[in-house]
């Protein structure tokens, strides 16, 4: 089913582009495409508007809206659901209350190019299906209130989120409550998330992405300015979910919230869950212990990093919004003695054991907020940007077994202090 017929026939009589077409998203900046108005719209004044249980099916440059139920259904077969407005009139003006723009049962699914908008229960709804791929879409202002997300994963497998601009939803920008796991988000801009308040029920939904379920991975997303916390991980005792190499800062508009949040309470953010003793705790990611950073020093162009992490930990390496000037010192206080930091650059990881830790020792620590372990001690030297500065505010996760910890507390970069006298010259760490 495709209107470009109609352009061919007619000539191009809806001229124009809508949304954040060409717009960068993701680590890599990777540009999205324009959304240009068709000739042809399609309107449903009661149930679905198309439904699919063939093969090899595509629906393509319509503009797709309804009074009820969803504009496009894939109940069975594979569907390829490209370069449309869905939600909107062929102006790009809501007409009408469509419930889901995209949904999807079973089979195969592909969400590619569109334009996907003002839906009031959720842009696409994920509840079935063996493959579903959404990418290159602009998903924004969707929801009518505070329990509606952009996207909604209830259900099925083989979920990649990727190269998407997802904005404004009333509630979650990605949603995966009671979702078992296996998403891949990836190279996405997940901003303004809660623009309802966020409060749902007895739920709190406002957060760029909040995740259930097992062996999920979010890796190289830009996830800022939501209404809540930029990632929350729930649903009781979870493993396997990677956060990596993100670009994650000045979440907590609404109230001050976490750039990750292991939330063992399953209410949409419960602060800092603060490192335990042998690390024997559960809850989502098992609450693995975060790194505590206890000296941060510049050495030529790289800054020379020492604290504690667990065994075998993948450490990855930040710089904080509150130096890149998205954020002020206390915004991830939470009433903890310092800031649990949000990372907004990412520098560099490293293994704790490897040949590329300099400390082999290991020693226990209690720090002011509670946070105690008797674990392994690591030193590594991790190049930095041109440009970074004494000053300079870090912080840091730990990977175990594709788990990832909640972020550490800022640790201050400093300069090594030299003492000289007339024979010997002695090097005297910042701690």
């Amino acid at each position: 089913i495709d209107g470009r017929t109609q352009t061919a026939y007619s000539g191009d009589s809806n001229s124009g582009t809508i949304g954040a077409g060409g717009t960068n998203v993701g680590v890599s900046s990777i540009a999205l495409p324009n959304y240009e108005l068709p000739e042809i719209q399609v309107y449903g004044l009661t149930g679905d508007v198309f439904e699919n249980d063939g093969t090899n099916t595509v629906i393509r440059n319509l503009a797709i809206y309804a009074n009820l139920n969803s504009g496009v259904l894939n109940s069975s077969g594979s569907l390829t659901v490209r370069n449309n407005l869905i939600g909107t009139n062929a102006l790009g003006s809501n007409a009408g209350n469509i419930e889901n723009g995209v949904e999807v049962s079973d089979g195969i699914l592909s969400v590619d190019s569109n334009y996907i908008a003002t839906n009031i229960d959720t842009g696409i709804r994920i509840d079935g299906g063996t493959s579903t791929t959404i990418q290159n879409n602009h998903i924004t202002s969707n929801g009518n209130g505070p329990c509606d997300d952009n996207i909604q994963m209830i259900s099925g497998s083989g979920i990649v989120i990727q190269q998407n601009l997802i904005e404004l939803a009333r509630g979650l920008g990605i949603e995966g409550d009671g979702f078992s796991g296996g998403a891949t988000i990836t190279e996405n801009t997940i901003t303004s998330s809660g623009q309802d308040g966020g409060i749902c029920s007895s739920d709190i939904e406002n957060a760029g992405i909040r995740l259930h379920g097992d062996n999920s991975s979010i890796t190289s997303n830009i996830i800022f300015s939501n209404g809540g916390a930029g990632i929350v991980l729930a649903g009781g005792d979870t493993s396997g979910n990677l956060i990596s190499q993100n670009s994650i800062y000045a979440n907590g508009t609404t109230a001050d919230a976490l750039g990750i949040d292991i939330d063992n309470t399953d209410a949409m953010g419960d602060g800092v869950t603060l490192n335990d003793n042998g690390d024997g705790d559960n809850g989502p990611n098992g609450s693995l212990n975060f790194p505590i950073i206890t000296s941060a020093f510049v050495s030529g162009s790289n800054v020379i990093i020492k604290g504690w992490s667990r065994p075998g930990t993948t450490v990855e390496f930040f710089l904080t919004d509150i130096n890149q000037g998205t954020a002020t010192l206390g915004d991830n206080q939470l009433g903890m003695s310092t800031d649990y930091g949000e990372g907004q650059l990412y520098l560099g990881s490293a293994v704790e054991g490897s040949g590329a830790d300099a400390d082999s020792a290991s020693s226990s620590y209690t720090d002011a907020d509670g946070n105690t372990d008797n674990t392994n001690q690591f030193e590594f030297s991790i190049p930095v940007p041109p440009g970074t500065a004494v000053g300079e505010h870090i912080t840091a996760t730990a990977t175990s077994g594709n788990s990832t910890s909640e972020f550490s507390p800022y640790s201050v970069i400093k300069v090594r202090t030299i003492i000289t006298n007339r024979r010997i010259t002695y090097r005297v760490n910042p701690n």
